[in-house]
């Protein structure tokens, strides 16, 4: 029996991570707003709370008021944001711990909340091109490979993986689909998706 190829790839966008990256910011945003409310209260001079101003304490809570929600109601969680943003860019951190790999004859996806394969062997291996939206990242064409086993790898598996690369003008000449769709599977890049193409395509067709 040929001996089975082996490839490991790094993903370099997350689509699909969008809608968790955007969680995120909703849970940063509140948090700190939480976190400033909680500081305000805390530090509230008894004065404030019985009407009047003695040795100027209440003067001086409000400035720190002020403070506490242009620092933790507002910077903080715009450099969070920021950062959040920088770590799910194209080739950001997030997504190069997405790891695509190819190992005794199966195509698996893990890390970062991911974890699928498939069985190679006799798998329906297909490309389409397809037209995506997706929120911040905007629009733009992938080219996609979709690998559907015959059978799941095991109980419970998936029936079908989605690997995309960003499509260029010469794929238009290629006799594939055009659809229109979601981000809804990762990115590798051209080269890394040229050479898992045809592992995967020499996997498939092995007896």
């Amino acid at each position: 029996m040929p001996e089975a190829e082996k490839i490991e790839l790094r993903a370099e966008l997350d689509p699909p991570g969008e809608t968790r990256r955007q969680a995120r910011m909703v849970v940063i945003w509140l948090v700190c707003l939480a976190m400033t409310v909680s500081l305000v209260i805390a530090t509230r001079p008894d004065a404030a709370r019985d009407g009047y101003d003695q040795g100027g304490e209440v003067e001086r809570w409000r400035g720190r008021r002020v403070r506490f929600a242009l620092l933790f109601g507002l910077a903080l969680p715009a450099l969070l944001t920021v950062w959040l943003s920088h770590r799910h860019r194209r080739g950001g951190a997030h997504a190069r711990g997405i790891v695509v790999d190819v190992v005794d004859g199966e195509l698996r996806i893990w890390g970062r909340g991911y974890g699928q394969r498939v069985r190679l062997q006799d798998a329906e291996v297909s490309e389409r091109l397809v037209d995506v939206y997706s929120g911040r990242l905007g629009t733009w064409r992938q080219r996609r490979l979709r690998v559907r086993p015959k059978r799941p790898a095991s109980a419970g598996g998936v029936w079908e993986i989605e690997i995309a690369t960003v499509a260029e003008d010469a794929d238009l000449d290629l006799d594939v689909r055009l659809e229109g769709g979601e981000g809804d599977c990762i990115e590798i890049g051209r080269q890394d998706y040229e050479r898992l193409l045809l592992i995967v395509r020499a996997e498939s067709q092995k007896a």
